[in-house]
């Protein structure tokens, strides 16, 4: 400008609710809207074009032209809707603009922000097209990276990122209710509309300007997005509209609180909302894995990714242009038992929008157990697996059919301590196996001698002899 019924019993994802405010707070509050909206429309009149003549009106041409780049779209939806869905009327006077704002500003509950938002991109309809659908995924990309004071730009497979959107919230529909589309919100990113009210809250209460969305860089999410990875704006968007907190680290609210806010006036649950932009909270992600650099095998994946305790998040490229995000909560873990907590994910990101499976037990991989099938397995169901990769590593096979495996990342999102304690552990392994190499069971060991050896108790009650007093 986030984010409840449980549907299919396999998916369980974890949202935040906004806490209402006080009446008292509401009303200090409101007063502070007022002063704030005037201001806002003061500022987009002195800086209206000169077809602005009306004193106390701004036209729809002055409002769209203060909205720049891929942003000037949400320019003209926002027009329309603090018009009530008029679209022939073009001037909106200061009393509605400030009624329509706070309007705006009062959207506590994130339900009447789901409908709120819906309704704008359906451009007052009660059912979004799969145009105005496309529009939606567009601006709240844009605005989440403008938020988040990231330059917009366009990847390899933006689009297909965004088709693939369209066309997980449609199937073969030609448009979508708002019953609908709030079950396929729900369910596949819980989080989609959080950065667009978060943006309108900034430029309404004056605290961010609307034209920073293509002036400002932040350089902490370069080692992320350099790229050559699998991720990039486009797809770490993606993923964080679906992932819950534990990969995100957003600060708690009481962390929040103590920071110095230029929001003071705002109700303390808004606050809260205003510094919960998502993306850049995966500045602390770590590469932990990439085939690309370190091979594609299991020896090298096991090398990198073991005694990783904290959450992270797998890529899976493979045939038929499939990406798959595969979100651990807890890790990657070697052994013979089914593991992973309630925040666990698989998330197909291409060439369809949607998440898979959420929930415990979804993970299993096994390196040395004789019995069982070595490799990775991801499902909840060991019947119905939903990908598998055998420990050859260079195959997987997606509900049981075989396809060629691409390229695999993995990143850490447990933050430095996660990754300062992999380290740590990966150390003392190495110090563990030299202290054992260097320890020699023979005979020629000063302090032992055959005779007094325990091997050869052994061997003897087994039946066999060990007088080798001929040697």
């Amino acid at each position: 400008m986030g984010n409840s019924n449980q549907k299919p019993s396999d998916v369980t994802l974890i949202t935040h609710r906004t806490t209402v405010p006080s009446s008292e707070q509401n009303a200090a509050a409101s007063l502070d809207y007022n002063t704030c909206l005037l201001k806002f429309f003061e500022k987009l009149e002195l800086t209206a074009d000169e077809g602005n003549v009306y004193p106390g009106v701004l036209s729809r041409k002055a409002f769209e032209n203060t909205f720049h780049g891929p942003l000037k779209l949400f320019g003209k939806i926002l027009y329309t809707q603090m018009q009530d869905g008029h679209v022939e009327k073009d001037r909106i006077t200061k009393e509605q603009f400030v009624k329509a704002g706070k309007e705006i500003l009062n959207l506590h509950e994130v339900n009447d922000q789901k409908k709120y938002y819906f309704r704008l991109f359906a451009l007052g309809k009660n059912a979004l097209t799969k145009d105005d659908s496309r529009d939606l995924v567009v601006v709240c990309y844009a605005l989440a990276l403008s938020l988040s004071s990231i330059p917009y730009s366009q990847f390899e497979n933006s689009e297909g990122c965004r088709e693939a959107m369209v066309n997980s919230m449609f199937g073969i529909q030609e448009t979508i209710s708002y019953e609908d589309f709030e079950r396929w919100m729900e369910k596949h990113c819980p989080h989609l509309f959080s950065s667009v009210h978060e943006w309108v809250l900034c430029i309404l209460t004056g605290s961010k300007s609307h034209t920073e969305e293509v002036t400002t860089a932040v350089p902490e999410l370069d080692h992320i997005l350099k790229g050559h990875y699998l991720i990039n704006k486009t797809v770490l968007w993606c993923m964080t509209i679906s992932l819950p907190g534990v990969y995100i680290t957003i600060p708690k609210p009481t962390d929040l609180r103590t920071q110095p806010s230029p929001y003071a006036f705002v109700s303390s649950s808004v606050q809260d909302l205003l510094q919960k932009a998502r993306l850049p909270h995966c500045q602390t992600w770590n590469l932990l894995y990439n085939s690309n650099d370190h091979g594609l095998s299991m020896n090298r994946f096991s090398h990198h990714v073991s005694s990783y305790k904290g959450s992270c998040v797998t890529l899976l490229s493979f045939e038929a242009k499939n990406l798959y995000c595969i979100a651990s909560d807890c890790g990657w873990r070697e052994g013979s038992r089914r593991y992973g907590n309630d925040q666990c994910l698989l998330i197909q990101l291409l060439p369809i929008y949607r998440v898979m499976q959420a929930g415990p037990n979804m993970l299993l991989w096994n390196e040395y157990n004789r019995e069982m099938k070595k490799g990775i397995q991801i499902g909840r169901d060991a019947k119905s697996l939903i990908l598998e990769i055998p420990s050859e590593f260079d195959t997987i096979k997606h509900y049981g059919v075989t396809c060629k495996l691409h390229r695999v990342e993995v990143w850490g999102c447990g933050g430095p301590g996660a990754l300062e304690a992999q380290v740590k552990q990966k150390q003392w392994e190495i110090k563990d196996t030299q202290k054992h190499r260097t320890k020699k069971f023979t005979l020629h060991q000063k302090s032992e001698s055959w005779e007094d050896n325990p091997d050869k108790q052994l061997l003897e009650w087994g039946g066999i002899s060990t007088n080798h007093s001929y040697r």
